[in-house]
């Protein structure tokens, strides 16, 4: 019977039921412990079998152990985190469909019009509770990780359990990933690299670290917590990278980080190549998580001061193709695509037609269009050159610019507007707003408090530029070359 993440972790958990399976700052769990908790949650489920399951929680040992549950019984898990604006949250898990809701006590409120399970760390784990039945499937999606459409609609990809095992498996021997590994647990539940935290990981029989929320965001509290938890691998956006090569050191124990999606600019890991192995690593939610990996120690840089995404690391092949799937002359630009195992299984919400990436080659193999323009090197690695559409990452967060104008548009200030990013003097991108009132009295602060009801507080333009109109091409588009440009240097805060 082909495996499933609850079936690869249950052969962890009889092979070294004592061995920590998931540390925070005042809790550590084994793989034994975890298997209790999954069981007990699982008892206390309100839908006998259910098929998805939302989960709003903080990011600890009760998160990881609601997302091995629902997996186990059967179900996708659909996370999305806490701090999201409520209606965000809502429409999302309506779209989806969920059965019910885990949540905690203080995030309660926000999901009431749903069926909820509500644990907090307190929860009471029988340590002779009766194993459950394990209705999970290899065919069966797993997760469906939240993103958007370019045009800003929110959007969810179906994973299936086949292909994280197909993944995890990858992962750990690309890696080495060994029951000595702790991974730090940093990235948010809507990013793909979460997914290679928590199942890169447990998968393996190494040991997750999840640090508090306060601790994420602080960046020598951060680095002391990776010092007490003996962290060996990091997983993270170049934001991440950028602010641990800000450090005078790593600690002792990090042997390797991994960096992963946006591209990685040699400036950002300077001070930490000469430390540890640093990889830079390519992947869309639909390939599960990275599907290239590239050692920068032993690369080289190029000339727009960036390295590499490297070649395939775990069965997924990479094309570079023309707008009619016909594959470009080597060396030369193209759209990147994917081909091969560890693709999703499809879309779920409301406006999974909005997007048709997956497309069927010639040859019959099913194809997915990444939406990213990269090409070939004459060395056989793989170079990732922009987005085709509006998306970008601010703070190692993705942001679609088509989500941030129809924000902008629900003001009764706005006429129309256009949000356009840029660079700053680091390689880091920030956002500019060109607004056209609908009037004279025009209130910035109204915009904004308007956006805030829709957007998480990163999503909101540093910049806000107002025009008598937006300059358009031929066609009628907006033409960005002809929006002024808003620079900012590397100290601007």
């Amino acid at each position: 019977m082909e495996k499933t993440i609850y079936s690869r972790f249950k052969e962890l958990v009889n092979n070294d039921p004592d061995h920590p399976a998931i540390i925070d700052e005042s809790t550590c769990v084994t793989y034994s412990g975890l298997d209790r908790f999954i069981d007990t949650l699982i008892s206390r489920f309100p839908s006998f079998i259910p098929a998805r399951v939302g989960i709003v929680m903080d990011h600890s040992v009760e998160m990881v152990a609601a997302m091995m549950a629902v997996i186990k019984s059967g179900a996708a898990f659909v996370a999305i985190e806490p701090d999201f604006p409520t209606g965000r949250i809502v429409s999302f898990l309506v779209e989806n469909g969920v059965d019910f809701v885990i949540t905690q006590e203080k995030y309660a409120g926000i999901v009431n019009e749903f069926t909820r399970l509500i644990i907090n760390s307190d929860i009471y784990v029988d340590p002779a509770i009766h194993p459950l039945p394990d209705r999970s499937r290899a065919d069966r999606p797993a997760y469906i990780m939240y993103s958007t459409t370019p045009e800003g609609y929110s959007l969810g990809v179906a994973v299936g359990n086949s292909q994280v095992i197909h993944f995890a498996d990858s992962f750990k021997r690309t890696y080495n990933i060994s029951g000595d590994d702790i991974m730090l647990q940093f990235s948010a539940c809507i990013n793909n690299i979460f997914i290679q935290e928590i199942f890169g990981a447990l998968l393996s029989g190494a040991v997750i670290a999840i640090p508090s929320a306060e601790t994420r965001n602080d960046p020598e509290k951060l680095v002391k917590f990776m010092d007490d938890q003996y962290v060996s691998v990091v997983s993270g956006f170049p934001y991440l990278m950028m602010e641990l090569n800000a450090i005078k050191a790593l600690p002792m124990t990090v042997r390797l980080l991994i960096s992963s999606g946006n591209v990685l600019h040699a400036a950002a890991v300077s001070h930490l190549l000469e430390q540890v192995p640093v990889y830079n690593t390519y992947g869309p939610a639909e390939a599960t998580v990275s599907v290239t990996t590239y050692c920068c120690n032993t690369g080289v840089v190029l000339p727009d001061g960036t390295f590499p995404i490297g070649k395939p690391m775990n069965g997924t092949d990479i094309m570079i193709l023309d707008e009619d799937l016909n594959e470009v002359a080597p060396g030369k630009e193209g759209e990147i695509c994917l081909v091969g195992d560890g693709l999703a299984d499809y879309y779920t919400g409301d406006h999974r037609a909005d997007l048709q990436p997956f497309a069927n080659l010639a040859d019959g193999r099913r194809v997915f269009r990444t939406g990213d323009m990269g090409r070939q090197l004459a060395d056989g690695n793989y170079v990732f050159l922009r987005r085709k559409n509006s998306e970008v990452n601010i703070l190692g967060r993705k942001v679609v610019t088509g989500e941030v104008e129809r924000a902008i548009r629900k003001s009764d200030q706005v006429e129309d507007c256009a949000v356009v990013h840029y660079t700053d003097e680091q390689g880091l991108p920030y956002l500019v707003a060109y607004v056209v009132p609908n009037s004279k009295s025009f209130h910035l602060s109204w915009v904004k408090n308007t956006m805030a009801q829709y957007l998480r507080s990163y999503m909101i333009p540093e910049f806000f530029v107002l025009l008598r109109a937006l300059p358009t091409d031929a066609a009628g588009a907006v033409n960005p070359l002809a929006l002024p440009i808003v620079l900012k240097d590397n100290k601007a805060v």
